[in-house]
């Protein structure tokens, strides 16, 4: 009868670390594991084609009731807490947010780094009206606690958004350079600008697009995803519900129309 020598776990490791090393450097090098085809496709863009298919039937759908997601969109983030402003242009919704820095008497504002403020000229008009406005940057040369204290001690948190759920009146924000969260969770108000293109029916349709993020970054699709349906609620033992906790208080979503 054969006896097989029972390997130490401490080796067991270290080889099973060296493969996977091995497997590592094959990849960097644009080598593929044993056993794949070089006639088939590495799965993850296997799968990107056919998630890509899905998507852009989604895109198609929601494009042919757009009117109608707005519309949900906005009924649905008013019961959910949300002050909604549906701004006819640019300029309407660059009124409405000074206005409310007016109003709060708002001297600091910390922006995120959203596409949708290149062609949005509202730190000027915040600037003009006497409010500094910071952008949140990535983190570099060991200011991140300083950025965050920026944050925490601004009037107001302003960000574009990612996307937008219209069945229960949530906004989307995906982590990158310049996009954090804590410019919607530090200060105690947060306005939200909302693109129409980027509204979508369900929360289904946004799974979907985030996993062919996924599959076309090589498994890569950042570290979380931030949904805000409404301001912060905080139920304590006795089921009482308290506003503003561990977030902002009071949150604005202005829809853009066009």
């Amino acid at each position: 009868m054969s006896r097989h020598r029972q390997e130490p776990d401490g080796q067991r490791f270290a080889r099973i670390r060296g493969h996977l090393a091995v497997c590592h450097l094959r990849a960097s090098a644009g080598g593929r594991p044993r056993g794949w085809s070089a006639r088939e496709p590495p799965p993850l863009k296997a799968g990107a084609e056919e998630q890509q298919q899905k998507t852009a039937d989604i895109e198609s759908r929601v494009a042919g009731k757009r009117a109608e997601l707005l519309t949900k969109l906005t009924d649905v983030a008013a019961r959910q807490g949300w002050q909604v402003c549906r701004a006819a242009s640019a300029a309407d919704a660059i009124a409405y947010v000074v206005s409310l820095a007016m109003e709060k008497g708002a001297c600091s504002v910390v922006r995120s780094a959203h596409e949708v403020f290149q062609h949005l000229a509202l730190e000027a008009a915040l600037m003009n009206v006497g409010v500094q406005v910071t952008e949140a940057a990535k983190e570099q040369s060991g200011n991140g606690a300083a950025l965050r204290e920026v944050m925490a001690n601004a009037d107001i948190g302003i960000t574009g958004i990612d996307y937008a759920v219209a069945e229960t009146g949530s906004v989307v924000l995906a982590p990158r350079q310049g996009v954090s969260r804590l410019v919607s969770l530090l200060p105690p108000v947060h306005v939200a600008i909302v693109e129409p293109g980027q509204v979508y029916e369900s929360l289904d349709d946004v799974f979907a697009l985030r996993r062919l993020v996924f599959l076309q970054g090589n498994g890569d699709m950042g570290s979380y995803l931030s949904f805000i349906s409404g301001p912060s609620r905080t139920a304590d033992i006795e089921q009482t519900i308290v506003v503003g906790v561990h977030g902002p208080v009071e949150v604005h979503l202005v829809l853009l129309e066009t």
